[in-house]
């Protein structure tokens, strides 16, 4: 597979864009000089972009930039060094598994909540929707605080479910229902 110049494509997007504006100045009677260059994008000799391969199996970073090379010393690993930008992922707090989780669902129409407190691999229901709780996990330090469960649910007797995914707490719009009638979202975890 074969990679464009970028510098190549910016320059004749460049004179696609300026080429008709010097063109309209021409006939509104403002003189463009004969060197005019629309955009100052061509710096330095531009590579034949036939000659360029793209390497699939070039390393990339956490963004999809590929890591180069030191193209002083080739053999050089391929770490960050000094002044580079650094980006860490910190993990996240120590999490416990709960015994259950409290649930509360809202009917949309009539405007009433109903609660449930599930154990795991239990099942309720909250109108017509079947709601299975897979896992809930809790911060060890914080065990009332931003829990996190597993739910699946189903509408009465279909067999695909309409939501399997992991819904938090503290942040319900992260992952939620997306339901006509019905909203429905964790309160926390249980641990007896």
């Amino acid at each position: 597979m074969r990679r464009t110049d970028f510098r190549t494509i910016a320059a004749c997007a460049a004179l696609l864009v300026m080429a008709p504006i010097a063109a309209l100045a021409q006939d509104d009677g403002v003189e463009v000089p004969p060197d005019f260059q629309p955009l100052d994008v061509i710096e330095g000799p531009i590579d034949d972009p036939e000659d360029q391969v793209f390497d699939n199996d070039a390393p990339f970073d956490e963004f999809g930039n590929p890591i180069v090379p030191n193209p002083e010393d080739p053999n050089a690993p391929l770490r960050p060094g000094e002044g580079d930008t650094v980006t860490t992922v910190q993990e996240g707090p120590e999490v416990a598994d709960g015994t259950g989780a409290n649930i509360r669902g809202l009917d949309k129409l009539s405007g009433k909540t109903v609660d449930l407190a599930l154990k795991t691999g239990e099942t309720g229901e909250i109108g017509w929707l079947q709601i299975t709780l897979g896992d809930c996990r809790y911060p060890t330090d914080n065990p009332v605080g931003d829990a996190f469960a597993h739910l699946v649910i189903r509408e009465r007797d279909a067999e695909a479910p309409i939501f399997d995914a992991w819904m938090v707490a503290s942040s319900p719009a992260l992952s939620a229902l997306d339901h006509a009638r019905f909203d429905v979202w964790v309160m926390r975890c249980t641990t007896e």
